[in-house]
């Protein structure tokens, strides 16, 4: 009997059946655990990136309040934090978000925020973590950049036709009070200098008295379009005009011709936002479309190389405070149309192309905005060539909001250049 027995513990002892199951039972464990963490830790990854985005929107609404001077630090603070709260999505009830602790150092231009976050977890809760944490901190310095900003807008005739029941000239007047009510800073005396010079353009651009104080041709209207013959030049050539005028890729003459000279003419740069939105307010479509004129003239009025024409108060500053990231020069770019007007050579859409090429390797950022251009494939190409490679800097409005929409970015984009992460 004991042999039997015997006998029986050692098969018992021998059989491994059972324990292919427990084996397969802890693998499972392991495996689900595994699973559970990997998907607790994706959704604290996608977390921290929500309240990192909220971060980011907080910090540059402090920032542009910070350097416009305006609000005190406690308002700083509770602005930052309704911005965060604002732009928070919290997408699950097992996320917590403590409140924001916002610090302002005014002196350094700093502002820091930190957030501290908990996600509950899920499977992860069978090793025994019950949650897991989510710190977040940011910290960005604001720096004071200066901004000059040359403006090519088109005063054609056809700006006289319209969009949704309103003229699209009418469309862009309203637009442009939007853009300088948002890029000019708020506050009276603020450190900032933030300049916009309008160069509104048709057949020519409209110099005035400036015009035989620059070119050896005399205009009746103070007008101006392309150099010819002897006085051509590129963006290093030379060519006979006075012996005190600037050199430009696109060389400017007088034109003979008053009936295709526009009404309005041309406005050195201004920190006057009052100035240059009642001189918008007053332009009257008319002519055909040379939109390089516009272009030209547009950087002119912000290039150092211009610094005598135009002095005092609206003397561009130098090209190496861009260098020095203290100065922001761009050029925006406004058309409703193809440009199809040129005097002499080139076509009006490649000159505009090589001037903006000129101009962004002198570190100038250049944005353009058609309107109502629909699916006109030469003016969309032209616009984009023209402007800097990048998120922003090209827009193709159908409609008044859609043209508010996109002088608003770019009054955004030029405050968020000044703001250096």
């Amino acid at each position: 009997m004991s042999s039997v027995r015997t006998l029986a513990i050692l098969r018992f002892r021998r059989d491994e059946n059972g324990a292919v199951a427990m084996l397969f039972g802890l693998m499972a464990l392991v495996i689900f655990f595994m699973a559970g963490v990997a998907l607790d830790f994706s959704r604290a990854v996608d977390l921290k990136t929500r309240v990192s985005d909220a971060i980011d929107s907080a910090s540059l609404a402090v920032g542009r309040e910070l350097l416009n001077g305006n609000l005190s630090d406690q308002q700083l603070i509770d602005l930052g934090k309704t911005y965060f709260t604002t732009n928070l999505n919290l997408t699950s009830p097992l996320e917590s978000i403590n409140e924001p602790d916002i610090q302002i150092n005014r002196e350094a231009g700093t502002v820091d925020i930190n957030v501290q976050s908990t996600i509950e977890t899920t499977l992860a809760r069978i090793g025994g973590y019950k949650s897991l944490n989510v710190p977040v901190a940011s910290a960005a310095i604001f720096k004071q950049s200066d901004i000059e900003v040359g403006m090519a807008l088109d005063i054609t005739g056809s700006m006289k036709d319209s969009i949704g029941g309103k003229r699209k000239i009418d469309s862009l007047k309203s637009a442009f009070k939007e853009f300088a009510e948002e890029l000019y800073p708020k506050q009276e005396n603020s450190p900032q200098k933030v300049r916009i010079a309008l160069a509104p353009y048709s057949a020519s651009v409209k110099l005035g008295a400036l015009a035989s104080s620059i070119g050896t041709k005399k205009s009746t209207d103070g007008c101006v379009s392309e150099r010819q013959g002897g006085g051509a030049s590129d963006s290093v050539g030379l060519f006979h005009v006075k012996a005190d005028s600037p050199k430009d890729v696109d060389p400017t003459g007088g034109l003979h011709n008053a009936f295709i000279c526009p009404p309005s003419g041309i406005t050195p740069l201004s920190d006057d936002k009052d100035t240059v939105v009642s001189k918008v307010n007053a332009y009257v479509a008319e002519g055909s479309t040379g939109g390089h004129f516009g272009v030209q003239w547009a950087w002119n009025m912000i290039s150092e190389d211009w610094s005598a024409t135009f002095s005092g108060g609206s003397a561009p500053d130098a090209y190496e405070l861009v260098e020095k990231d203290k100065l922001i020069k761009a050029v925006v770019l406004m058309t409703d149309g193809e440009f199809n007007t040129a005097f002499h050579g080139t076509k009006s859409s490649q000159q505009a192309i090589a001037l903006c090429d000129a101009m962004k390797g002198k570190g100038v950022k250049v944005f353009s905005i058609g309107f109502g251009l629909g699916s006109d494939p030469n003016a969309i190409q032209t616009l984009r060539s023209c402007a800097t490679t990048g998120d922003g800097y090209f827009a193709n409005a159908e409609n008044e909001a859609e043209l508010s929409a996109a002088f608003k970015n770019i009054a955004s984009k030029l405050t968020q250049l000044r703001l250096s992460k």
